[in-house]
C-alpha cells in the first residue's frame, strides 16, 4: 500500500511541478532539513494541547518514539523578529523589539513593513551572519535567511514567488489534484464565521451593530478565506519542495499566534487553531516519508504567549499620555499604536503573489483578482506613515511598544539620555513611572551601568558584569514582577535585560508591563501578549528527531540552534 501511495504522490507532484516550472533536484542520500515554526505557542500550552487531544497526530508520533519534545529559551525580547534573526543568521543584537525608533535616522521601525525588514536584513548580512537557508526555500517569514526561493517573505516581498510560473491550467491542476484542500478551506471559513458570531459579539449593542451591518459578516468570511488560502498554499508548497528534494526548508505558521492575541492563549479558538496545525504537520510529515531523499523534521516555537490586560483599558489612558503629563512642560508625542491588521496580512501576501498570475488568467479571472485587491486596499487598516507628532512636526517624545515591552525616546535631546539627565530635566517623570502600578520595571543607563528600577529598590549591572542591589530587588517584587510562573532564572533575566538596554537602538528608558503571576500588562490592545517577561511567553518548545542527542534546555538562545543546524545540515562547500 505504501508503494502505491508513494507512486501516486510522486506522479501528482511531478505533474504539478512541471506545470509550475519547478524541476526536481538531483537524487541524494544526504539528509534534508525541514523547519516548521509555530508562532507564539509556549511549551506549557503545547503540553496541554497534547494531553487534551488537540494535536492527535503529533502526540501519536511522540508516543511512538519518533520525536522528543523539550522546552527552550529562544531569545529576548520574546518576539518573532529577534528569534528569527538569531535562528537564520546567528545574530541577536540587531533588533530591540517588534517596534523601535532609530535615533540616527530619525525614523520609526516596524517589523511588518517590507522596507523596514529589508533594511534590518541587510544589516544582519553585513554583520557577518551566514544565512541558514542557502540553497533552500523560505515561507511566510520576516527574513529569507539566504534562501534560493522565498514565498510570503517580507524581506523579499515583490520578487517572483509561488505563482510566478503557474499557467491557467497549472492553477486548475492545483485545485483538481487536491480536492481535500477545498473541503478544508470551506470548513475553516465556516468555523471562523461561527467563532466571530459566538465569541466576537460581547454586548447587545455590539451584537445589534453586527446584525445591522451585513458587511461585517462578509468581512469576517473574507478574512477567514484569506487565512485558509494562505496556509493551504503554504502547506502545498512545502509538500512540493519535499517531493522535489529541496533542503533546507523553513516555514512559519501564525494561526495560533493570531488567535491567541485576539482571544487569549487559553481560549478555545486558539486551541482549535492547533488542531488545524496538527493536520498540516501530518501532511508535511507524511510527504517526507514518500520523498526521494531522507528528511529530518524539527517543529518549534519562537516564544510563548501570556494572558494580558491592555494598559489603556486598565488605567483609562495610554502610556504616552501618562508620560506627557509628567514631563510638565508641553511636549509633542509620537505614540504609534497601529491598528491590528494581523488578519489582513494573509490577503496582502496573496495579492502580491496574484499580481504575477493576472497576466496568465483570462480577462474575467484577472478582473476578479483586481477586484479582490481593490477591496483589500480599501478595507485593510493602513499603517501610520511619516513621523513626528501633530501636523507632521517631529515629536519630542516617542513611544514604541511591542506588547508588554515599551521603548521611550526623548528626542528633544540630540543624543541618548542617561538616567541623571532625565532626572535633572524631568524630575517627576522617573518617580511617576516607577510608582505606576501597571509598570513592573523601569530600565535606564548611566554610562555603561544598567539600572533596573522598581518601587522599593534597584538592581544595578556594572560594565564588568557585577551586580549590586539597593533596597528590594525589583525582579522579586511579588506585586509587579512576581517570580511565580517564571521559567528563566534571575541571573539570566538580569543578563538579558542588561544586553537589551545596551543595544544602540533601545530607548532612553525601557518599560516592562507589570506581571502579577496570572496576567501581564500590555501596551497594545491584546488579550494574549509576548515581548517581555512573565508567564508562558518566556518558554518556547522544540520537537526534534528522537535519534538526535539534543539538550535545548541548556542553549543560550536561538543562536545555538543556528550553530547546531549549520554544523549538521549545511555542507561546507556551499558559498556564503
Amino acid at each position: 500500500m505504501k508503494r502505491i501511495l508513494r507512486w501516486v504522490y510522486r506522479a501528482k507532484y511531478r505533474l504539478l511541478g512541471r506545470r509550475m516550472g519547478q524541476p526536481e533536484a538531483l537524487p541524494t542520500l544526504e539528509r534534508g532539513l525541514v523547519l516548521i515554526q509555530i508562532d507564539g505557542l509556549s511549551f506549557l500550552h503545547l503540553q496541554r494541547a497534547l494531553q487534551e487531544g488537540r494535536m492527535p497526530y503529533l502526540a501519536r508520533q511522540i508516543r511512538k518514539g519518533r520525536f522528543q519534545v523539550a522546552p527552550w529559551f529562544a531569545g529576548f525580547p520574546t518576539t518573532t523578529p529577534v528569534v528569527t534573526a538569531a535562528l537564520l543568521y546567528g545574530q541577536l543584537d540587531a533588533i530591540p523589539g517588534f517596534r523601535w525608533y532609530e535615533r540616527m535616522r530619525r525614523e520609526p521601525v516596524v517589523m511588518k513593513r517590507p522596507a523596514h525588514v529589508r533594511r534590518v536584513a541587510a544589516r544582519l548580512r553585513s554583520g557577518g551572519g551566514s544565512g541558514l537557508l542557502r540553497g533552500g526555500a523560505c515561507y511566510a517569514s520576516l527574513f529569507d535567511g539566504g534562501a534560493e526561493r522565498t514565498v510570503f517573505t517580507l524581506s523579499t516581498m515583490g520578487l517572483p514567488g509561488l505563482l510566478s510560473g503557474v499557467q491557467g491550467l497549472g492553477l486548475f491542476l492545483m485545485v483538481l489534484l487536491n480536492p481535500g484542500r477545498i473541503w478544508r478551506i470551506l470548513r475553516m471559513v465556516a468555523r471562523d464565521i461561527l467563532d466571530e458570531l459566538w465569541y466576537g459579539i460581547r454586548s447587545w449593542e455590539a451584537g445589534w451593530r453586527f446584525l445591522r451591518d451585513p458587511t461585517g459578516l462578509f468581512r469576517t468570511a473574507f478574512l477567514a478565506l484569506g487565512s485558509a488560502l494562505l496556509h493551504e498554499l503554504l502547506t502545498f508548497s512545502l509538500s512540493m519542495d519535499i517531493h522535489r528534494g529541496i533542503s533546507p526548508l523553513y516555514a512559519i505558521y501564525v494561526l495560533y499566534d493570531e488567535a491567541a492575541h485576539r482571544y487569549g492563549p487559553d481560549h478555545p479558538v486558539a486551541f482549535r487553531a492547533l488542531r488545524r496545525l496538527d493536520a498540516y504537520l501530518r501532511e508535511i510529515d507524511r510527504m517526507a516519508g514518500f520523498a526521494r531523499r531522507p528528511y529530518d523534521l524539527y517543529i518549534f516555537s519562537d516564544h510563548g504567549m501570556t494572558p494580558s490586560e491592555p494598559f489603556a483599558r486598565r488605567f483609562g489612558r495610554s502610556l504616552g499620555d501618562f508620560v506627557r503629563e509628567y514631563m510638565v512642560q508641553p511636549v509633542t508625542l509620537d505614540e504609534r499604536v497601529e491598528p491590528d491588521d494581523r488578519r489582513w496580512r494573509s490577503w496582502r501576501y496573496l495579492m502580491v503573489e496574484m499580481r504575477g498570475l493576472e497576466r496568465t488568467l483570462s480577462p474575467r479571472g484577472a478582473q476578479v483578482v483586481r477586484a479582490a485587491r481593490a477591496y483589500v486596499q480599501r478595507q485593510a487598516p493602513r499603517p501610520h506613515e511619516g513621523e513626528g507628532g501633530p501636523f507632521g512636526r517631529r515629536a519630542d517624545v516617542v513611544v514604541r511598544a511591542s506588547g508588554p515591552l515599551a521603548h521611550l525616546y526623548i528626542t528633544a535631546a540630540p543624543h541618548p539620555l542617561s538616567l541623571s539627565e532625565i532626572a535633572v530635566q524631568w524630575p517627576r517623570l522617573l518617580d511617576a513611572l516607577i510608582e505606576h502600578p501597571g509598570i513592573g520595571l523601569v530600565i535606564g543607563r548611566e554610562g555603561e551601568d544598567v539600572f533596573l528600577m522598581g518601587r522599593y529598590g534597584a538592581h544595578v549591572i556594572r560594565a564588568d558584569g557585577r551586580s549590586s542591589i539597593y533596597g528590594q530587588d525589583p525582579l522579586t517584587d511579588p506585586e509587579r514582577m512576581a517570580p511565580e510562573g517564571r521559567w528563566l532564572d534571575g541571573e539570566r533575566i538580569v543578563q538579558e535585560l542588561a544586553r537589551l538596554a545596551r543595544l544602540p537602538d533601545s530607548g532612553d528608558l525601557i518599560l516592562l508591563g507589570a506581571w502579577d503571576g496570572q496576567a501581564v500588562i500590555t501596551f497594545e490592545d491584546q488579550r494574549g501578549t509576548h515581548g517581555g517577561l512573565g508567564g508562558a511567553q518566556e518558554i518556547a518548545f522544540l520537537v526534534f528527531p528522537a535519534d538526535r542527542p539534543l539538550r535545548p534546555q541548556g542553549w543560550r538562545d536561538a543562536r545555538d540552534f543556528h550553530a547546531y543546524l549549520s554544523e549538521t545540515y549545511q555542507r561546507t562547500s556551499l558559498p556564503d
